[in-house]
């Protein structure tokens, strides 16, 4: 079954507790057509035809994830595919962007937070005032002080919390899967939020979300584990703090509530 529609599927079963995407995560979207996204292209043309066409069901609730810098790893066994280097400030991102706003739809984009990334993800920012991103794994994994900058400037920008519990599986809560100087985690390893994180989310209690990241099928086996550890996280915080991030922005975000 192709993934848009297991995504239906998932929340036909199980309603209130799957929001499908239209997915971003596409040979023909990833590294090796990389002049998908520099031009216009008609690989590029029927995405965005294909996604309309998805998002006027209404049964679809955002677009992405779009996996633009990426490091590939192997986990428990799972190949995660080439190191990707797409550009953020595209002609084909910024299409994207469009669609968005026409169907008042967020963009999830995955990109490590490096000095190159965050100057063309600042551009496509100040360029798409009215779409609603979403930067995934702690906007790319960037310093408190740098995330505060950007939410400062962005009131249209979010940050998805995937994958940043310092679990016994390997993630973005860590140094991996490559160790740079841009890599910030939001925990110490043993369930301690960073003061410089704990306050940077008190700041903004509305522009937080959790999130699994369980990308893999052997991820599940994980997921509680995961789960109980965003709990200790979020006990830290103010209790109208964590319950935004554990739940409430996402409902607003999404029009659930």
């Amino acid at each position: 079954m192709p993934a848009n529609e297991q995504a239906l599927e998932f929340a036909r079963r199980f309603p209130g507790r799957f929001i499908p995407f239209v997915a971003g995560q596409r040979g023909d979207l990833g590294a090796r057509n990389r002049h998908v996204w520099q031009g216009p292209t008609r690989i590029g043309d029927d995405f965005l035809r294909e996604a309309a066409e998805k998002l006027q069901s209404r049964r679809y609730f955002g677009l992405g994830e779009f996996i633009l810098k990426h490091y590939a790893y192997t986990n428990f066994g799972i190949q995660g595919g080439n190191d990707v280097d797409l550009p953020v400030d595209s002609h084909l991102m910024h299409r994207i962007a469009a669609v968005g706003v026409k169907y008042n739809v967020p963009v999830l984009i995955h990109l490590e937070a490096e000095p190159d990334q965050v100057t063309a993800m600042t551009r496509l920012l100040d360029t798409q005032p009215r779409t609603k991103f979403i930067w995934a794994h702690n906007c790319g994994r960037g310093s408190a002080k740098q995330i505060r900058e950007f939410l400062t400037r962005y009131p249209n920008l979010m940050c998805d919390l995937g994958g940043m519990t310092a679990t016994r599986q390997r993630g973005y809560g860590r140094y991996w899967p490559k160790h740079t100087p841009w890599i910030h985690p939001i925990e110490d390893g043993s369930a301690k939020l960073f003061p410089e994180v704990k306050t940077l989310f008190e700041e903004f209690p509305d522009r937080f979300l959790v999130g699994t990241d369980a990308a893999h099928t052997p991820a599940l086996d994980f997921y509680v584990e995961r789960i109980m550890r965003f709990r200790e996280l979020l006990s830290q915080l103010k209790p109208a703090t964590a319950e935004s991030l554990a739940y409430g922005n996402a409902e607003r975000l999404f029009g659930l509530k």
